[in-house]
């Protein structure tokens, strides 16, 4: 597909798998390594006796919804079976990548896939952007074990370029599309400053802690985490503090004065209180988000009674995403008091969702745009080389025309000569490609290729 390598992607993912399944197929960050390790020292394959492997690189991309192993082999190479061999000698599951549950891609369109996936249009969640961290990650990592080959480089690239091109020129990644990020992006509109104000969040599990990282993330003024058990309550939020510090930078030099005060404030922030002090804790809120598994109601109309007595006619908005309700339903009859449920938030995420629809047309144009970009250039990868000669033909040229010219004249004008030639120069590998790519057939561009490689190689340059 790039001359000499094509590209290939062998993929489990929600789409194609149940759960079981993705869970069999997960690569672990060790278990990805030790697959780069083997495909670069694996089978020679069809290219036995060349003494190098038919894998040219991988780049493995293992999720909770996902695993996707990007392959470049020489062309003639087998890249199922390199596959195949190189899982099985980790002892992966290997079976599982060429089955009933997987997608296999080759060329052009595997990398459609990519760029599809780094825009976030082959998401559980339409648009959502941790995906792309995620490509990033899987990207690094391979880049430490083993450089891939320029075919997977350009690839990855260009889904980065994809996907953050489809982010920020749609809007498909806008509005919360999550219940707990809904009912956060609810509260925030009560609020004109949400720094000025006290969150509570009543129950400590999974939709807890993601609605209190919401919180955290729109700079909530102080986040009380409160639960039956006092120690789970204690334990999310010395996890929320820690995930807080690590989001800032270590401080150097003479910041770290100001740097430490930034974290403990950061930190202090949030705290924990036990249940007995439930009470107490909504009477100093402006926001209570519930997600308890209570089977009936936490919040009692009394409860909230003595809370809003002392509160001088304050709002108080209350967020229910439990199931059943963990808020009395006597208790959105009290006074100043707002009370959300869960059918209010649906109605929010369902909205936000045929938003996030709409955006698909858009979207793929802008994936197409791309993906016509890598597919120029794969068509002129046979060209680069060639061109890439005689770019160093001209820009040697120039450079001792415009040292002859420093000698014999000032520097300003010296620099203009460098940059009317740099001008010229490319005018004329403009002219050169233009022509190249317009060739009538394949022997016809060959052959303007062989001319220009034979007056400008390096080997035949005049020695002055």
């Amino acid at each position: 597909m790039t001359g000499a390598t094509t590209l290939h992607v062998r993929s489990i993912n929600h789409k194609t798998a149940p759960t079981a399944v993705r869970e069999r197929a997960h690569l672990t960050e060790v278990r990805a390594a030790e697959l780069m390790d083997a495909l670069s020292a694996g089978s020679t394959g069809a290219g036995g006796g060349r003494g190098e492997p038919d894998c040219v690189s991988v780049i493995p991309v293992s999720t909770c919804n996902r695993t996707e192993i990007y392959l470049e082999v020489r062309v003639g190479a087998d890249p199922d079976a390199i596959l195949r061999e190189a899982l099985t000698a980790i002892g992966a599951e290997a079976d599982l990548f060429f089955g009933e549950h997987a997608l296999r891609l080759d060329n052009l369109d595997a990398i459609a896939h990519l760029f599809r996936l780094a825009s976030g249009m082959e998401s559980l969640m339409l648009g959502e952007p941790q995906i792309t961290a995620q490509l990033k990650d899987a990207y690094r990592q391979a880049r430490a074990h083993h450089e891939p080959g320029p075919g997977l480089l350009r690839a990855f690239q260009g889904a980065f370029r994809a996907g953050k091109r489809v982010r920020t020129e749609t809007r498909i990644s806008t509005g919360a599309v999550s219940v707990a990020f809904a009912a956060v992006e609810l509260a925030r509109k009560f609020f004109d400053r949400f720094s000025r104000h006290r969150a509570v969040l009543v129950g400590a599990g999974e939709t807890g802690a993601l609605a209190a990282r919401h919180f955290l993330q729109h700079e909530i003024g102080q986040l009380t985490v409160v639960n039956r058990s006092f120690e789970r309550a204690q334990a999310l939020a010395a996890t929320l503090r820690e995930e807080q510090l690590r989001q800032l930078d270590e401080p150097d030099g003479d910041d770290t004065r100001r740097v430490d005060r930034a974290l403990r404030a950061r930190a202090d922030r949030i705290v924990a209180r036990p249940w007995e002090e439930l009470g107490a804790a909504i009477a100093a809120a402006d926001v209570v988000l519930t997600t308890t598994g209570a089977t009936e109601p936490v919040i009692m109309p009394d409860m909230v009674h003595e809370a809003v007595r002392g509160r001088h006619g304050l709002p108080l908005f209350m967020l229910d995403i439990a199931v059943p309700r963990d808020v009395h339903p006597e208790v959105s009859k009290i006074g100043n008091v707002f009370v959300f449920g869960l059918e209010d938030l649906d109605e929010i995420v369902q909205g936000n969702l045929a938003a996030r629809r709409n955006q698909i047309p858009h979207a793929e144009r802008l994936i197409g745009e791309e993906l016509d970009q890598f597919r120029q250039w794969l068509e002129d990868i046979d060209l680069r080389p060639t061109v890439a000669e005689f770019r160093a033909y001209l820009e040697d040229l120039k450079d001792k025309q415009v040292g002859f010219v420093r000698k014999k004249h000032s520097d300003e004008v010296a620099d203009e000569v460098d940059k009317s030639l740099q001008q010229f120069i490319k005018k004329v590998l403009g002219r050169s490609m233009s022509t190249l790519r317009n060739s009538e057939s394949r022997e016809e561009r060959q052959r303007h290729l062989e001319t220009l490689r034979h007056l400008f190689s390096t080997d035949d340059r005049d020695p002055d």
